[in-house]
């Protein structure tokens, strides 16, 4: 039974990523790293756990928190663009339960109905709010879901629909972490008479805690192509973490580094992303509270 468990819920991940993957999507804010940690570590973040931001990644890994973890962040993106965020986890009876935010803005967009110098501006927010759990299933894997609402607003027009997020982590080896994770699974969102699929995503990554290294590696389908995302983490000594990563397959970003800073239960997070084609380079930023 539990190996037809196993098998179901890995073919379930496969065949809604398979089905979604085949189309450009809509809503590509909500796509972009959300915290300072993963961004640092080039966004390999589907087998990395117990940080209030790993549901963003993979709702399985999410697991085992802690009684209560919570963190909010900034993204100055590029431009005129910025990214809030923030997610609350905790764990009750060996279920840990998890909800998140995120808002994406694009300020002040220039819009024409003529080529000319004169245009009319106006604004687009994206909006994900998302709920869910993980458990066991068995000694050595763990599933994990978040359902969602999503919400899109370009100048006057308004769309929304609902998401799901499946996610499964196995631990093979003591230090080695596997995940498995499709996001944003769901109805089409339409906004006047155009519609489209929401951001589909599927990730499959491994880590290993070595020592004070944490390297990673995620592999992720997006829009029908396939980028690897590579990153570590070194912890220099108790309070103070370096970071670094690279992403492969993208137009705009490429490498990232990143640093944190931790002193009790609160933790600060950087993130340096820079863009390529003379785009702005991107900054984030962490506050995380674990108990």
């Amino acid at each position: 039974m539990k190996y037809l468990t196993k098998s179901f819920l890995v073919l379930a991940l496969i065949t809604g990523a398979s089905v979604s993957a085949g189309a450009v999507s809509g809503l590509k804010l909500l796509t972009i790293d959300p915290g300072a940690r993963p961004a640092g570590m080039g966004g390999a973040f589907a087998s990395v756990v117990a940080d209030p931001y790993s549901a963003a990644y993979n709702p399985a890994a999410a697991y085992r928190i802690g009684p209560l973890a919570a963190s909010v962040g900034y993204n100055s993106y590029w431009q005129n663009v910025s990214i809030e965020s923030g997610y609350l986890a905790f764990e009750k009876k060996k279920i840990t339960y998890m909800t998140g935010v995120q808002y994406a803005a694009v300020n002040d967009i220039q819009g024409r109905v003529a080529p000319t110098s004169d245009y009319l501006p106006f604004d687009a927010h994206d909006i994900a709010i998302k709920t869910g759990a993980s458990f066991k299933i068995d000694k050595d894997m763990t599933f994990g879901f978040m359902l969602g609402w999503l919400f899109e607003k370009i100048e006057q027009y308004r769309g929304s629909a609902f998401s799901a997020d499946l996610g499964l982590l196995a631990t093979p080896l003591e230090r080695l972490n596997v995940g498995l994770a499709v996001l944003n699974l769901g109805s089409k969102m339409k906004i006047r008479e155009e519609s489209y699929k929401l951001p589909t995503t599927f990730r499959a990554g491994a880590s290993y805690q070595y020592k004070n290294f944490l390297p990673a590696l995620d592999f992720v389908v997006q829009d029908d192509k396939l980028h690897a995302h590579i990153g570590g983490e070194y912890n220099i000594t108790n309070g103070f973490f370096l970071r670094a990563g690279y992403r492969t397959g993208y137009d705009l970003t490429g490498f990232s580094a990143g640093a944190g800073f931790s002193k009790s239960n609160l933790r600060i997070d950087y993130a340096f992303v820079p863009n390529k084609n003379d785009f702005n380079d991107s900054h984030l930023i962490n506050l995380t509270f674990q108990l």
